[in-house]
């Protein structure tokens, strides 16, 4: 499983700087912990960390398509498995892109599917900024919260803070 998710990231990672429509972009990885606070689905309570890498393109000059793949490995809770998680996630980011701020705050949401045996298809939304020390070269902090709903009807919510390294494009 590990290989296919290596092989998928590499592939989404490639493909993006190549696309002919994305005017420029990032790519990135990151690392965090993610919480799955109390709920009816005990299956998935817990602590997670959550490891990945992505990639983002702008469409326009604050507007932009990104694309990751992860994956959740239980820190607290024996009987959950480790699993993959990717996601689609349009953004928006305050700063145009041809600024030369090293701040870059943004905002994203889109959806996720989790892999496994109790996948799911999820939505996220969430936030964060690229601090960026030299021209091609930043740190990602970021906070995402992705729900989704069980066979009970019941919402049940991740919330994760990632903190990565971002490597521009462009």
């Amino acid at each position: 499983m590990v290989k296919a998710i290596l092989g998928m990231l590499i592939m989404l990672l490639a493909s993006l700087p190549a696309s002919a429509q994305l005017s420029s972009g990032y790519v990135y990885v990151f690392g965090g912990p993610v919480v799955v606070p109390k709920s009816a689905y005990t299956r998935w309570n817990g602590d997670f960390v959550h490891v990945g890498g992505g990639g983002e393109g702008h469409l326009t000059d604050r507007f932009a398509l990104g694309g990751e793949i992860g994956v959740l490995k239980p820190v607290t809770n024996q009987y959950a498995l480790t699993t993959a998680l990717a996601s689609v996630t349009p953004a928006f980011h305050f700063i145009r892109r041809d600024s030369k701020r090293k701040f870059d705050p943004f905002v994203d949401g889109g959806l996720s599917l989790l892999g496994g045996k109790g996948g799911a298809f999820m939505i996220h939304y969430g936030g964060g900024m690229n601090y960026w020390l030299r021209r091609r070269i930043g740190l990602r902090f970021e906070f995402r919260h992705h729900i989704w709903s069980v066979e009970s009807g019941e919402a049940v919510h991740m919330v994760g803070f990632r903190v990565g390294m971002v490597f521009g494009t462009s």
